[in-house]
């Protein structure tokens, strides 16, 4: 009677075999049966599958598969996933292979449309324009991730309150609209939640196991990262910081936008200067203008600067974070040596926090919903191994 290796373990086996060659590899089988403690006989079968399924490959192409002393390598350009970045003034488009690294990117301006149904039929054109630019075949793309703002429903793919920088964003079944034309698997994600994704696997948060991002550019928002769990809540909510209040008076004044994002994001401050400087001004001229002793551009500043400290106060009160970091456009003109001085006259020695100014920016939205379009695609495939994305 022939004994078979139960399916759990034999898929269990072959993810771990897999994962070492991609994260040790080159490696002959010899060295992945030490570092894996399954025998030789089980590696050479399970190789031989990897190999059929184009995952692998080995060095010596026509040679017998079945030689111990050739390496084995991770067929990372196999195939192609496309991640997708939409903000309030670009969109930002990425190539990715199969170990998560960007090998093309393209930008576009946020479409300056009325309706859903023009918007996403450009995006599906520009999505075409970018393969063909990239000389990829569509045949290997092997799905297409999206971060989107506003609050979404990663299972479902869909968007259930959109963003007012983006048209008639709300109740878009998102994913279900790209996976019917392109026939691959489609994942979207919150832009910020995303974005802290991608700061956890290559960013500021790649030793953290509590963290906020705080994403600061047309509009506002941030994303957590709590005991190595991301935080989505219970309708993915959670992390909408920019409808925090934190005026008595705003309890009786209801704001579609937010009040916290009204006086803490690139589109709200330019309304407020529009108000009271009477002509338009971008949020960089408004802190320049502040710099230079301007004092109605400097109230304007310091509101700004008061009221985001307040919000993230409240957010370090809440889940006592080991590190904050900050992105977007607003971010360029920000001064953190002050916001961290007036955040830091209310924290004592268990609530002290570090700032950063992420690095990545615009990229770790990009980096975060490629990871999330890989974990969808290719499951067996680990990248934040001992994060809990879901």
């Amino acid at each position: 009677m022939n004994v078979h290796l139960p399916s759990t373990i034999r898929k269990l086996n072959k993810e771990i075999v897999l994962n070492i060659i991609k994260d040790l590899g080159p490696l002959p089988r010899s060295e992945i049966a030490k570092h894996s403690g399954i025998t030789k006989a089980t590696i050479s079968e399970i190789v031989k599958e990897l190999i059929e399924e184009k995952l692998i490959y080995d060095e010596k192409e026509g040679d017998d598969n079945s030689k111990r002393g050739t390496n084995l390598h991770f067929s990372k350009y196999a195939t192609y996933g496309i991640a997708v970045d939409l903000g309030g003034t670009s969109i930002n488009l990425g190539l990715f292979n199969l170990a998560g690294e960007l090998f093309m990117e393209h930008s576009v301006p946020t479409y300056d449309l009325d309706t859903s149904e023009a918007f996403l039929l450009q995006m599906v054109d520009d999505i075409k324009a970018f393969i063909e630019q990239a000389d990829q075949p569509l045949d290997r793309l092997s799905f297409i991730s999206i971060a989107t703002p506003g609050i979404v429903d990663p299972t479902a793919g869909i968007v259930l309150e959109g963003s007012p920088n983006l048209p008639e964003w709300r109740n878009i079944h998102l994913t279900q609209y790209f996976q019917n034309i392109f026939q691959v698997p489609v994942i979207i994600e919150n832009d910020v939640r995303a974005a802290l994704v991608g700061e956890m696997y290559s960013g500021a948060f790649q030793n953290v196991n509590s963290a906020v991002l705080i994403g600061i550019g047309t509009g506002l928002g941030s994303a957590m990262l709590m005991d190595g769990k991301v935080i989505r809540g219970a309708n993915n909510a959670a992390g909408e910081i920019g409808y925090m209040v934190v005026k008595r008076d705003q309890l009786y004044a209801p704001s579609t936008k937010g009040h916290l994002e009204m006086s803490c994001s690139g589109s709200g401050l330019e309304e407020l200067a529009r108000s009271l400087f009477h002509k338009k001004m971008t949020a960089s001229e408004i802190f320049h203008q502040a710099k230079l002793g301007d004092l109605q551009a400097k109230y304007l500043i310091d509101q700004f600067e008061d009221n985001l400290a307040m919000g993230i106060l409240n957010m370090i009160a809440l889940i006592n974070p080991e590190k904050i970091v900050l992105m977007g456009g607003v971010t360029k003109s920000l001064s953190l040596e002050q916001l961290t001085r007036k955040v830091k006259l209310h924290t004592t020695e268990v609530t002290n926090v570090t700032f950063e100014i992420s690095d990545l920016q615009h990229h770790s939205s990009l980096q975060g919903i490629a990871i999330l379009g890989l974990n969808k695609a290719f499951p067996t495939l680990q990248f934040l191994k001992d994060k809990q994305l879901y």
